[in-house]
């Protein structure tokens, strides 16, 4: 009886290890996104992004259902960033790109990749800050309508009006950039 319960033991923390390696490759590239997107500066996020998935993982046994953990990891993530905002005493502090000149093709294209990133993040500031969350994780983290919905207390309907005047609103922005993906 103790082997075979210590067995299932052994066996649930396999599969929630494999849960958390599995969302950490395939779930962390969306968290990411949705950091920058935010307005955070790489290092920075990429901080938050490791500080975020080890919070989750002290949690691994108060969590149900690790096989989704997306909508959970951003909210963490969200939080440990607005307690790093406060800590560091900034505003949303944008990458420059700028300090240095570029010197082949792949560097301008990161420098434009720079400067869009840093012109969506100013005009998702200028929006309510409901509609820009909720273009942020439908967009930029990937997350489904229903869990936007979930995490935001809203209707499926008010996610899917909110992005689209989101959207609506980037596009005129930033109308004059070339190459804004229109998804």
């Amino acid at each position: 009886m103790l082997r075979s319960l210590r067995w299932a033991e052994e066996r649930d923390g396999e599969c929630r290890r494999a849960d958390f390696a599995r969302a950490y490759t395939e779930d962390g590239p969306g968290v990411l996104r949705y950091l920058l997107a935010a307005g955070m500066q790489t290092a920075d996020a990429q901080d938050v992004l490791q500080n975020s998935f080890l919070a989750l993982w002290e949690l691994r046994f108060r969590i149900e259902d690790t096989t989704h953990l997306t909508p959970l990891w951003i909210t963490v993530a969200r939080h440990k960033m607005l307690d790093f905002f406060r800590k560091s005493r900034r505003t949303v502090a944008l990458p420059s790109g700028l300090e240095r000149m570029p010197d082949s093709r792949n560097d301008l294209r990161e420098l434009d990749r720079s400067v869009l990133r840093r012109r969506i993040a100013e005009a998702l500031r200028l929006l309510p800050e409901e509609t820009a969350e909720a273009y942020r994780l439908t967009k930029i983290a990937g997350l489904p309508v229903r869990e936007v919905a979930g995490m935001l207390g809203l209707s499926e309907s008010d996610v899917k009006s909110k992005v689209f005047r989101a959207r609506k609103k980037l596009m005129a922005s930033l109308s004059d950039w070339k190459d804004f993906p229109e998804n």
